[in-house]
């Protein structure tokens, strides 16, 4: 669907063109994912409270723009891509499909996530302008994964780097990038508490790329299609118990409270259900137990 023209008086069926051409976009860029960075920007503010004295919030503002404007350019210039491969046709997903099929102009996406990356840049110069400068390892890092994940010479995501980039970026980096900003100050058990956030996103792209393996395999390499499906379930099985296994050591060495108990919650809710679901819903699993991890350790310190 092409962008409406703008009009001079604005009707309500103008805004509701508007609003579904809005709903159209949000979808084919997979908007709703940028609930993930928000939620580990959210817990790191909060863990950043919990521990040090919070002394920049204009720089933390500017970093947590960039990382979602990162991300948000990550997922349309990486759809645009598929498209332009081959990887997506039109037996692909309802959201694929919509821009293999020229609903959606696929050069409309490509600039949407050329401007998401602009504003990015900008937003991530002015938060190492305004200190600390150590900012600028972790934004060059995030800004080259961003780049390179699906764009050539590396083109990341097919060579079956994407778990490993994703663990990278939502792991450490956004992580970091964030306390720094707000403490202008690391220490290693920052590392360790962001491990399991790291772990569990890392399963929602392994996840993805299990269903979509007999779709993939043949058109592009994944972790999947590398090493077969077998490898991919163990591999599955084993990060996610890795994940929780951090809460008590986290715990232990007093970089959470002992209210971080109730992240548990989530992970025997998920084995709980895990099994009863059929194929096509098996990726939510994933994405529904890093959501309630992260939203269940924000509780835990701030309960605390």
């Amino acid at each position: 669907m092409p962008l409406p023209k703008i009009s001079k008086e604005l009707s309500i069926k103008t805004i509701h063109k508007w609003l579904r051409v809005f709903i159209l976009y949000s979808k084919v860029a997979r908007a709703q994912v940028l609930f993930m960075p928000a939620l580990l920007i959210s817990c790191a503010y909060v863990y950043a409270q919990y521990h040090y004295n919070i002394i920049e919030r204009i720089s933390f503002i500017f970093v947590s723009i960039s990382i979602l404007c990162f991300n948000l350019s990550v997922n349309t210039i990486s759809e645009y891509r598929d498209c332009q491969k081959g990887i997506d046709d039109v037996h692909s997903s309802d959201t694929k499909y919509r821009l293999v099929s020229g609903i959606v102009p696929q050069k409309n996406v490509l600039n949407i996530g050329i401007v998401a990356f602009g504003i990015a840049t900008i937003s991530g110069i002015i938060a190492l302008l305004l200190k600390p400068f150590s900012l600028l390892f972790p934004g060059l890092l995030g800004a080259s994964i961003a780049f390179f994940y699906s764009e050539q010479p590396l083109g990341l995501k097919y060579k079956a780097y994407g778990e490993i980039c994703v663990f990278i970026v939502y792991g450490f980096l956004i992580i970091f990038s964030c306390i720094l900003s707000l403490t202008h100050t690391l220490h290693f058990k920052d590392v360790v508490f962001s491990l399991p956030f790291g772990l569990l996103t890392t399963n929602v792209v392994l996840a993805n790329n299990i269903r979509d393996y007999e779709f993939e395999l043949g058109k592009t390499t994944t972790l999947v299609t590398k090493f077969g499906l077998k490898f991919a379930y163990s591999l599955l099985f084993i990060i996610t118990h890795l994940a929780y296994l951090f809460v008590p050591i986290l715990i232990y060495c007093n970089i959470l409270p002992k209210t971080a108990y109730i992240t548990l919650l989530s992970y025997f809710l998920i084995l709980s259900i895990i099994y009863k679901i059929n194929s096509h819903k098996f990726i939510n699993i994933f994405g529904i137990m890093q959501v309630l991890f992260c939203i269940l350790t924000i509780a835990s310190l701030l309960i605390h």
